[in-house]
């Protein structure tokens, strides 16, 4: 079953979560071809940007339990600018996606949680993951109550950086893949690297 689909716009590689009908949950399957998708396009020298979308009214409703991803989905980092175009709802491991990504623009009224304490299961590096953009009280406040946040609270606190209306928000993302795109390269790996990006 194909989880990610992939294509060339350009100067800007489409990576898409495509299962839908689970939920775009984040199974080792799932991360494994996501991020053999961001190697491809990392060795490709016409990519200048990635971008990462969803199939479906849910961006990711977090970890699937059964088939937990490798710790090189939480730890990798990208040589080449990750932009995540965020519809919906995203939980858990699809939050730490959008932290790992260097940019995210979200549509209006998209929820967001750690939600996995209300199931009783907890990976621990999905929360040190998110940490790093929300911060240590922040994510453990958010963890320990399970609670949804809105797209208002994930710009104020930095993990979204900017809201478009749904009908708007490939067309937004785009135009912001594109144009980091057209940047110099030298000085795109000059601050990646001065950053320390997650993935």
């Amino acid at each position: 079953m194909v989880m990610i689909r992939s294509a060339q716009e350009g100067a800007v590689r489409r990576i898409t979560l495509a299962a839908p009908a689970q939920r775009n949950l984040i199974s080792g399957t799932l991360a494994r071809d996501l991020l053999a998708a961001i190697a491809d396009a990392e060795r490709d020298e016409s990519t200048g940007a990635i971008l990462i979308d969803a199939e479906g009214s849910i961006f990711s409703n977090g970890l699937d339990f059964t088939d937990l991803p490798h710790d090189d989905f939480f730890a990798a980092r990208s040589t080449k600018p990750i932009i995540a175009a965020m519809q919906g709802v995203a939980l858990s491991a699809g939050i730490a996606l959008l932290a790992n990504s260097h940019i995210v623009v979200a549509a209006q009224g998209s929820s967001f949680g750690l939600t996995d304490i209300r199931e009783g299961h907890i990976d621990p590096r999905v929360n040190i993951t998110v940490a790093k953009v929300l911060g240590e009280r922040r994510t453990k406040e958010l963890a320990l109550t399970g609670r949804i946040f809105t797209t208002p609270e994930a710009l104020n606190w930095g993990l979204v950086h900017a809201a478009t209306p749904a009908f708007e928000l490939d067309d937004r993302a785009t135009a912001v893949a594109q144009g980091i795109a057209r940047a110099d390269r030298a000085a795109i790996k000059l601050v990646l690297e001065r950053a320390h990006p997650s993935i």
